[in-house]
């Protein structure tokens, strides 16, 4: 069935399985880091590109717990790696990593508005940094169509830590059984999960939308 039909189909129904819609951002409303920008990075840091990325994943599961403490962070996998990195390299990279995260995902957007439509309440949930947090605000109105949105570096506290799951709840007003999830982190997945949320680990635009409409059919 052609997206727009399947928007007007589901603005047409309630999907009474759930009460919220929730997306992290990264990932999911905007596309990843493509590979070969994470490469001229890679290149511009001085660092082989495979020692490079190994940091960078390992320093993804920081992110967004404070704005201090993701600086320290690079550094202690760095060492835990073997691998010596400047307080400018790591400075540098940054400053730059939040143009990374700036490429929405118009057919994400296009779902989340589509729920909305049905009524049903939606919700941003992510890890996110100071800095591209100041980004976002400024660059990407359609933020303020989400209901709630949670943004671990203002809580102190990120995914999968239960309690940042739990304040969105809280703002959504929603029991953790009447709410879905998105995420393109398994363990994000599973710690919603652990929360009781219905959870998937996210795969595409049209993966997600099927999710849904399936479970509007089931309702």
């Amino acid at each position: 069935m052609p997206r727009f039909a399947q928007a007007v189909k589901m603005r047409a129904m309630r999907p009474l399985l759930w009460d919220a819609v929730i997306f992290d951002y990264g990932g999911v409303l905007c596309y990843a880091p493509r590979q070969q920008d994470l490469a001229e990075y890679a290149r511009s840091s001085g660092l082989d590109e495979s020692a490079f990325i190994q940091l960078y994943s390992e320093t993804r599961d920081y992110y967004g717990r404070s704005a201090a403490g993701y600086s320290q962070r690079w550094h202690s996998a760095a060492k835990a790696a073997g691998i010596e990195v400047s307080e400018d390299t790591v400075k540098q990279f940054i400053d730059k990593e939040s143009g990374l995260w700036t490429r929405p995902n118009p057919e994400a957007l296009a779902l989340a508005r589509d729920i909305r439509a049905t009524g049903c309440k939606i919700a941003i949930l992510s890890n996110m940094t100071f800095e591209l947090l100041g980004i976002l605000r400024k660059e990407f109105d359609w933020l303020g169509e989400f209901d709630v949105r949670i943004w671990s570096c203002e809580h102190g506290c990120a995914k999968p830590d239960e309690t940042i799951y739990r304040s969105c709840l809280d703002a959504l007003s929603c029991a953790p059984s009447r709410a879905l999830f998105f995420d393109d982190r398994p363990r994000n997945v599973e710690g919603a999960k652990s929360v009781g949320l219905e959870a998937h680990v996210f795969e595409s635009a049209w993966q997600a939308r099927s999710i849904v409409m399936r479970g509007m059919e089931l309702a």
